[in-house]
């Protein structure tokens, strides 16, 4: 058995003894042009990557966050200038431990506005919006547009995309029979 295992260990532990003096050499031959090409920097990769449907890239992303922190912030009278994005973020946290029913009200006035601009869109398509919730107004700008935007990272569309394709595959059984 002994002579069995002996040459794979041995080749195995030449193989891993000889793997950091070979990535080494290979680093330090490349040109540096190359190793740029292999490791962006940071702000290279803040150009590539984008929020939101490819509309944002990180930079801009950060700064909507930090946008958004500066008003709830002013709402709670926290002084935001002069702060870093971490600092503001903490102090706002516990703003929001200390004060619940005013964290609470500032998430309904937030509600609200979100509620009046999809009640804006919806009447300029022609929808009626008496009595209707957020989910009602956007499930019939939905099915205006065709299903167009899914956002299947959305669990209400990815189960409504579920039962698309459940119906369209009871279909094609259907019709194989």
């Amino acid at each position: 058995m002994f002579k069995k295992w002996f040459i794979p260990i041995v080749s195995l532990a030449v193989l891993f003894s000889a793997a950091p003096v070979w990535a080494s050499k290979s680093l330090s031959a490349l040109p540096t042009g190359l190793l740029m090409a292999q490791h962006p920097k940071e702000s290279d990769m803040d150009q590539d990557h984008k929020h939101g449907k490819g509309k944002m890239t990180r930079k801009d992303f950060e700064a909507y966050r930090l946008e958004k922190l500066k008003e709830i912030a002013t709402y709670f009278g926290i002084q935001a200038e002069g702060k870093t994005a971490e600092q503001l973020k903490k102090e706002v946290e516990a703003a929001k431990l200390a004060n619940k029913d005013k964290w609470e009200a500032f998430k309904a006035e937030h509600q609200a506005k979100r509620l009046e601009h999809l009640r804006d869109i919806a009447k300029e398509h022609g929808i009626q919006t008496e009595g209707k919730t957020s989910d009602q107004l956007r499930e019939e700008l939905y099915k205006l547009h065709g299903g167009k935007g899914k956002r299947p990272h959305r669990l209400e569309d990815h189960d409504r995309a579920n039962q698309e394709n459940n119906k369209e595959q009871q279909k094609d059984k259907q019709s194989q029979v």
